[in-house]
């Protein structure tokens, strides 16, 4: 699979329709173990929803959730903590093109830490009493080797053989376990991972770190 799916921004053009991750819910059970699985589940149930929508696609920003329905634990899946112009954050440096996916990221948990962030990511977090479990996000990126010398957006320009389209669905869970799940774009099967404990080469890329600032406010609320 790509050696850096993380580090690329979403190859978004302009005008395409935000995807809409229905609110989906899978039963878990109480063991720590079950939740992790089901968070994976709950992953590749939303990558193959968002895949109906086809590619091009803007990237969702989503807390998972756990809490007790009809007697029942469930997971349940809430995009509504950011709003779809976030993606669309334009770069100052690059006229007409946004912001990097993983600097966005950074700058929402950073906002987040201010007194009216944590004021309001405690409401959203505990609306009708539930338990956040984890925070995820879809995204689209180039995968490649990386050149000595690249620069973001170098990959794009790649010639085809040297580069792979994908969809990631990444979440941290709130035992800092990483769930993954990747798409190369012509494909029909999806790759799904969880990890524990994440491998150096998956924990320190930029989107991951992003996730687990996120996670870290989440369990400290």
């Amino acid at each position: 699979m790509p050696s850096t799916p993380d580090e690329h921004s979403a190859v978004s053009p302009e005008g395409t329709n935000h995807v809409t991750i229905h609110r989906t819910t899978t039963a878990i059970e109480r063991l720590r173990p079950d939740t992790c699985t089901a968070i994976t589940t709950m992953l590749a149930h939303t990558e193959a929803t968002t895949h109906r929508y086809g590619w091009d696609q803007t990237p969702v920003l989503f807390g998972l959730f756990d809490h007790q329905a009809d007697g029942a634990a469930m997971i349940e899946a809430d995009p509504s903590i950011t709003e779809p112009g976030l993606w669309t954050t334009p770069d100052p440096r690059r006229p007409g093109i946004p912001l990097p996916v993983p600097v966005i990221l950074h700058r929402l948990a950073t906002d987040l830490t201010s007194h009216t962030g944590r004021r309001w990511l405690d409401g959203w977090l505990h609306t009708n009493g539930r338990t956040c479990v984890g925070v995820g996000l879809v995204f689209e990126a180039w995968a490649g080797p990386i050149r000595p010398g690249y620069r973001y957006g170098d990959l794009a320009k790649a010639p085809v053989g040297q580069r792979r389209e994908i969809r990631v669905v990444a979440a941290v869970d709130t035992d800092l376990g990483l769930h993954r799940v990747i798409r190369v774009r012509g494909t029909d099967t999806p790759r799904v991972d969880h990890w524990t404990h994440p491998p150096a080469g998956s924990r320190h890329r930029r989107i991951v770190t992003g996730l687990h600032r996120l996670v870290h406010l989440v369990r400290n609320h």
